[in-house]
């Protein structure tokens, strides 16, 4: 698939086939945005572009054994960093620094595509920097990050940053239908995935299931009616939370719902929540206030930020239930 099919990021799109065209590639570049929005996708599609012999008006051909072997990631000048436990290590640092010292075997450059960069560890993150002040002409980086604000300066100022945005409901709906064209997907609601999925095809493919969207409408009845509850209550609920295989969509329900607690609070009257079906619920948390709902929001984004350096999610989760339970309202 060639750059230009990258849906609902067009001034991303724009400048990296400019980038191509022009052949102007700034040694590193930086993908931010929330997750499931493309970055992803799009490192892979401007790496495609970069490669193929075939390419014109920047961007790939799609059909050529260049970029066949980047569809299938087996392109030999191309090397994917992954996190292992939650972190990027020295050990995988120090074999990328091996990848780059050698000459583009087939290509004009090598890459390296570092996903969760965020996730690096401070050595890692130390040895990446030494490894950015000094570029080969022939090596471009991609770093993919959701979280970038917890990148070392020293990294972040080293970086071209590419912002990505929230994909738009009809967008989500149209990626969608192009995977169950392919065959990739059943005869399922794609409206109600993409009205659930904040702008994110992760997300969207999450709620795509039925069972995840019960367990969702579940948790924040339980969620919301924790104030005045039972500190039974509380420990059960984190202990769904602490066990739930998806914690970023778990994570994105409870922003979502103390933002929209949050809107009624200060009598805010349209909602830029997509959500259905949490109205009533979240007019009545936010009678609890305005500053009992900020102290919450704060000690979630908190607790978010945790994960990063292995806290206790179920002691965590605890704490923050548990203040809600005794929160009373004003």
């Amino acid at each position: 698939m060639p750059l230009i099919d990258l849906l609902g990021q067009d001034l991303v799109k724009v400048r990296l086939s400019s980038m191509v065209e022009k052949s102007r590639v700034p040694p590193a570049l930086l993908f931010v945005g929330p997750q499931g929005v493309g970055k992803a996708m799009a490192a892979f599609l401007f790496v495609q572009a970069l490669s193929c012999p075939e390419r014109q008006k920047g961007d790939a051909c799609g059909h050529c054994p260049s970029c066949i072997q980047v569809q299938r990631q087996l392109y030999p000048d191309l090397l994917i960093v992954e996190p292992e436990k939650r972190q990027i290590k020295i050990e995988q640092i120090r074999e990328l620094q091996d990848f780059i010292s050698f000459a583009p075997i087939v290509g004009e450059r090598r890459i390296v595509i570092i996903k969760e960069a965020h996730l690096l560890n401070q050595v890692a993150a130390n040895a990446l920097l030494k490894t950015l002040e000094e570029p080969f002409a022939t090596v471009s980086f991609i770093l993919l990050s959701h979280r970038h604000s917890l990148l070392p300066a020293t990294v972040l100022s080293r970086c071209l940053m590419f912002p990505f945005v929230s994909l738009a409901g009809p967008t989500i709906v149209q990626i969608l239908a192009r995977q169950r064209a392919a065959g990739e997907l059943g005869e399922v609601d794609l409206e109600a995935a993409a009205a659930w999925s904040g702008g994110s095809m992760e997300r969207a493919l999450f709620f795509l299931d039925e069972e995840n969207l019960r367990w969702c409408r579940n948790f924040i009845d339980n969620f919301s009616g924790l104030p005045g509850s039972s500190l039974g209550a509380a420990l059960d609920l984190a202990q769904e939370a602490s066990q739930s295989d998806s914690s970023e969509v778990l994570f994105f329900l409870l922003r979502s719902f103390l933002h929209e607690a949050m809107l009624y609070a200060q009598e805010v009257e349209a909602s830029t929540l997509c959500l259905s079906g949490w109205s009533d619920k979240a007019a009545a948390f936010a009678g609890l206030g305005v500053q009992p709902l900020l102290a919450m929001r704060q000690q979630l984004l908190a607790l978010e930020r945790g994960q990063a350096v292995n806290i206790n999610l179920k002691l965590a989760f605890e704490a923050f239930f548990m203040k809600i339970v005794v929160t009373v309202a004003v």
